[in-house]
């Protein structure tokens, strides 16, 4: 017999699997609608300077978009 708390912990592992299904089906489908230009949907400042400028950013920045991207669910 499966507990109360072990429902609800697959109910979000399935959940989970679903949100991660979709986004690559969304991403599938805009690699085919846009092409390699479907890079600018889901990557900021592209075409910066952000090669030269790799590493420059304080530990402080990273951990603030760490804990913002799982947030929003982008590394879950």
């Amino acid at each position: 017999m499966v507990t109360t708390g072990t429902t609800l912990s697959n109910k979000e592992r399935l959940e989970k699997v679903w949100q991660a299904f979709q986004a690559a089906q969304k991403l599938q489908e805009d690699r085919l609608a846009w092409g390699i230009n479907h890079v600018n949907l889901y990557v900021e400042n592209v075409d910066g300077d952000w090669l030269e400028n790799w590493g420059e950013e304080e530990e402080g920045e990273l951990a603030e978009k760490l804990v913002r991207n799982q947030k929003s669910g982008i590394n879950n």
